[in-house]
């Protein structure tokens, strides 16, 4: 269990904003963001061992895959907003 330290109206504030997800959703994004940043740092400072590098590889790889994917579907849109401009 996490305890936060926020006044009172911060707290009422942040519960408003969460809408629909749970606080421990919305942490638990806090904290990926927060590692990601880390991670990155050190990345960028040279400071990771060699598995670490493996495995940002591997999350490098991944993410050119998705925004392959994500490429090719704009471009089917596009393509096909195309063929209706034209007809």
């Amino acid at each position: 269990m996490a305890r936060v330290s926020v006044t009172d109206d911060i707290w009422a504030d942040f519960r408003i904003a969460l809408g629909h997800r749970s606080v421990s959703d919305a942490l638990g994004a806090f904290v990926e963001g927060e590692v990601e940043r880390y991670r990155s740092r050190r990345v960028r400072e040279g400071q990771l061992q060699p598995r670490e590098l493996v495995d940002a590889l591997e999350q490098a790889r991944r993410q050119r895959d998705d925004l392959a994917a994500i490429v090719e579907r704009l471009e089917a849109l596009d393509a096909q907003a195309g063929e209706s401009a034209r007809r």
